[in-house]
Order: C-alpha cells, then sequence, then structure tokens
C-alpha cells in the first residue's frame, strides 16, 4: 500500500509491544492501496497486516474496526481484526491510528476470469443481505455529496465542468428509493483475494456504509470488470449473474443498473482527481482519473439496459 507515513525501527517497536503477536521475524512494506501505509510483519507464528490510516480519524476507525469484528462473527470472508494486549481494536501512532489484521494467503489478479468475477457478485450478495450496523454511513464517503467540495473551488478545470455535467445528469436520473444495505464501495480487483481461482476474501472495508446497493455493484463492474479504460460487458454479466443467484434483481432495479454503473466511475473519478492533483498532488497519477472518467462517458452512451443472466 502506499506508504505515506514511514516507521523508525524504534516507533514499529513502540506498536508492536501493544500485541501479543510472537517473536518479529521479518517486517516488508505492502504495495496496492492508495490511503493507507501497511507493512507485513511476520512472526514466528503467523503473519500480519499493519495498517497506519493516512486518512481516516479515530471515528472512522472505531467504525471500520466495529465492521471487521461484525464481519467476523457473520463468518464473511475477509481479515480478522487483531486485538490488543488490552483488547482495544486499535491503537495510535502519533494522531493516527493504527490497527492489526491477520495477513491472508492468496494474490490480487488484475484480470479477473469470469469464474472469480462469479464469485465475487454472490459475496456481494451475501453482502448485502448482511443487516447494516447503526453504526454505519448513511452516505458514500466521495459520493455527490461530496463533489462540491471541488466544485466550489475557484479554480478553473476542464474536469471541473464534466464533473458538474455529470451531478447534475445523476441527481436528475438516479431514483433515491432504490433499494440500500451494508455495502462495500471499493470492490476493485486489488481489494479481492483469490487462491488460484477460489475467492478467499474482499479485503479493505474503509469505505463500508449504508448506501445503495446498486452502487456497490456499479463500482465493482468499473473496478472488477474494465480493463485499459474499457468496460468487458461480458464480464459484467457474471459479476450480476452470480449476484441474481442470491439476489434476484427487479425490473427497476435492473433499469437503473446503467446510471449506477455511471455514479459509481463518476465518484472513482472524483476521488482521484481530488487526491492526486488537490490533495496529494503527484505528477505521476494526476491524469489518473481520466481512466475513470472514460468509463462513466461508455456506460453513459449504452443505448440499453445491461443484459445479464
Amino acid at each position: 500500500m502506499a506508504n505515506y507515513t514511514k516507521l523508525t525501527s524504534r516507533e514499529l517497536k513502540t506498536l508492536l509491544d501493544n500485541y501479543d503477536l510472537g517473536e518479529v521475524l521479518q517486517v516488508s512494506p505492502l504495495e496496492g492501496g492508495q490511503a493507507n501505509s501497511s507493512l507485513k510483519v511476520s512472526t514466528q507464528r503467523e503473519t500480519f497486516t499493519l495498517s497506519i490510516c493516512d486518512e481516516k480519524n479515530e471515528e472512522d476507525i472505531e467504525n471500520l474496526t466495529t465492521i471487521l469484528a461484525y464481519l467476523d462473527e457473520k463468518r464473511f470472508p475477509t481479515t480478522k481484526l487483531i486485538k490488543t494486549k488490552d483488547d482495544k481494536k486499535f491503537v495510535f501512532h502519533k494522531s493516527k491510528p493504527v490497527f492489526i489484521k491477520r495477513f491472508l494467503k492468496g494474490e490480487v489478479i488484475h484480470d479477473l476470469t469470469p469464474t472469480m468475477i462469479r464469485q465475487v457478485g454472490r459475496a456481494m450478495a451475501h453482502l448485502h443481505s448482511l443487516e447494516p450496523l447503526d453504526s454505519m454511513k448513511s452516505y458514500f464517503p466521495y459520493g455527490i455529496e461530496a463533489f462540491d467540495t471541488l466544485l466550489k473551488e475557484e479554480f478553473t478545470h476542464g474536469y471541473l465542468d464534466w464533473l458538474a455535467d455529470k451531478k447534475s445528469y445523476l441527481e436528475r436520473t438516479i431514483d433515491p428509493d432504490m433499494p440500500r444495505g451494508f455495502i462495500h464501495g471499493d470492490i476493485f480487483w486489488d481489494n479481492v483475494l483469490f487462491d488460484k481461482e477460489l475467492l478467499v476474501a474482499i479485503l479493505d472495508f474503509e469505505e463500508a456504509c449504508h448506501f445503495y446497493k446498486l452502487f456497490d455493484l456499479g463500482m465493482a463492474a468499473v473496478g472488477c470488470c474494465s480493463y485499459d479504460g474499457c468496460f468487458n460487458l461480458s464480464k459484467i454479466t457474471e459479476l450480476l449473474g452470480g449476484y441474481a443467484e442470491i439476489c434476484p434483481f427487479t425490473t427497476h432495479e435492473k433499469s437503473q443498473l446503467n446510471v449506477f454503473i455511471e455514479y459509481a466511475a463518476v465518484a472513482a473519478s472524483f476521488w482521484r482527481f481530488r487526491q492526486y492533483n488537490i490533495r496529494y498532488p503527484n505528477p505521476d497519477n494526476a491524469e489518473s482519473y481520466k481512466e475513470l472518467s472514460v468509463l462513466a462517458d461508455q456506460i453513459h452512451t449504452l443505448n440499453d439496459p445491461l443484459l445479464f443472466t
């Protein structure tokens, strides 16, 4: 994951002393995410992931660790939270929350096979069937409500005109009465772990909330069913087909699917633009939002609702 926070050997030891993990044998950075600094910690007992939350506050991590404990109770396939010696769910490094999870063996696959995609759909249906926790937010952290944080800024950029047009379209087109539930919100390919072609876990519930179920499917379509800025409609069919095996779609849900995929692509592009052009300017990633804005425009021009079995 992105290593925004660097730890000295002494700082790492201080953090690990809060836990009963056994003798540490090796520590190495983990790559793949974009909002935490994470380390792989191997001990003589097993292997763990230590995450320093660079963009989440104490309330956010209280919610996240509560969610992980809840998912463990419900036997949903995700990483298991490890508590401290005095039963705390997280500690602090300076002002940043830190938590530890059990490391799961497996790999993330960029180009998921149809068999893998269908398993993701089934897992999402199981997740959406869980009762949302009372503590969960009722909005998506970088959904429509957040767009104005950029649109009200006093600077000019072509992306902001595009975002304003999309916001207007989404507000006109989305049915606010569509079903809501326990959603992950960020099921991209690098948040899904496989052992060969068997789904091991869905990872990183930092954005989980009580929100539109179709939005979650839309984000999974963006994150698992596209490659190099182009949707693979047959993979979207597998995703939705796996989901429908457990949670069949209504006719109205089918009619709203395209706009929710577009919504997810717009939201993801917004996050990348803000992240790499405003919050943490990074020339290497400054234009990464374009891949997602292109996806939003692709689904917008699709004349018919997506077909699935």
